[in-house]
């Protein structure tokens, strides 16, 4: 006949209390010397799971003596709870995702200069600040939270480098935001420029930095890369009235205006640079310059914008350029003052005059 403890005698009174204690060793052989071994394993199991909520108790008063081995086993206990943030960077999330990955995602944007709030939902708020950090970071901007975007959120320090050290910068270009955008808008400024420093890379933003990009005798692209930030950091100046350097070329504007309408009702053709044979809106721009004395080569749109200054609406004068950006600056026509152009459009397919419509736009000059 086997003997069994009475019934009720197995515990006190109140609610049941782990003696941690038992773990202090890495091996116990006190009561039950292997299951010490079982109850370790079974607790790093727990601790690593999103459901594990069991808790360590107090640290003793610190008059009282620990014993042996106790003050380093609670905080191991402890420190094993946290997971590491290696465990959440090798899941994939995207708008809709919930859980603590989102949360250690939503904690990263935050330090690199988003204002979200940390509940673990992958939502529209997410979604854009996910978008901008891979823009600023010059990767694919599709608001999927993978490898490349796990390495630009943990990668680094989301700190303004020091001077001189432009390859720790992201490449920025038209629509990137955050603090690097910041970072770039506050050094255009130091060289000349006069943005507002809000982390936004507007057209404003991009007029300066293809000021500094001409004045530094690099590639005039808008795209912020490392011989910009090098430009940046080596001292070279914005010329003051515009957004790089002076042609020094005596325009004649009125000239410039008055051949311009001349050509009102010519036929557009693409590529066209005659009035005989028809004209495009460069071909305008080609013409009526050199019918105003200047001696200005044949090129595209594009061309003539980089060719000049890009300079505020508030420094245009009649005979200048307005560009339009879209379509990789597409389109063209004369300025003739107020909110006047003179274009061979393609939309009318002639040479007209009218007033600047809404779409984005720069003012080039070549004076």
């Amino acid at each position: 006949m086997f003997r069994t403890a009475p019934r009720a005698t197995h515990r006190a009174p109140g609610r049941a209390v782990i003696d941690y204690r038992g773990l202090a060793a890495p091996v116990g052989k006190g009561v039950g010397g292997a299951a010490v071994i079982g109850a370790v394993s079974a607790t790093a199991a727990l601790a690593g799971g999103a459901s594990a909520t069991a808790q360590a108790p107090a640290a003793p008063a610190a008059s009282a003596a620990p014993s042996a081995g106790t003050a380093a086993a609670i905080p191991a206990a402890a420190s094993a709870v946290a997971p590491a943030s290696t465990q959440y960077t090798s899941v994939k999330l995207r708008l809709g995702s919930r859980g603590s990955a989102v949360s250690y995602l939503q904690q990263r944007l935050n330090a690199h200069g988003a204002n979200l709030k940390v509940d673990g939902v992958f939502g529209s708020a997410t979604l854009r600040a996910v978008k901008n950090r891979q823009s600023a970071a010059g990767i694919g901007v599709d608001g999927v939270v993978g490898p490349k975007t796990w390495n630009a959120l943990t990668g680094g320090s989301s700190s303004a480098p020091a001077a001189g050290s432009s390859s720790s910068q992201p490449k920025l270009r038209h629509g990137s935001r955050g603090s690097a955008v910041s970072t770039l808008q506050s050094g255009l400024n130091a060289r000349g420029a006069n943005l507002k420093v809000d982390g936004v890379f507007g057209a404003a933003t991009g007029s300066a930095v293809r000021s500094l990009q001409s004045a530094a005798g690099i590639g005039v692209d808008g795209v912020v890369g490392p011989k910009t930030w090098n430009a940046l950091y080596s001292g070279v100046s914005i010329p003051s009235g515009g957004t790089g350097a002076s042609s020094g070329t005596t325009v004649n504007g009125s000239a410039i205006v008055s051949a311009a309408r001349a050509q009102l009702g010519v036929r557009y053709k693409w590529g066209g640079s005659t009035p005989s044979s028809g004209l495009d809106c460069s071909g305008l721009v080609y013409h009526a310059y050199n019918q105003a004395g200047m001696n200005m080569p044949r090129k595209t749109a594009k061309g003539y914008t980089f060719g000049g200054r890009i300079i505020p609406k508030s420094q245009a004068k009649p005979g200048d350029l307005v560009a339009f950006t879209g379509n990789d600056y597409g389109h063209m026509g004369i300025y003739t003052g107020g909110n006047g152009i003179i274009d061979a459009s393609g939309s009318r397919q002639q040479v007209v005059e009218r007033t600047i419509w809404n779409a984005p736009h720069v003012f080039v000059t070549y004076r």
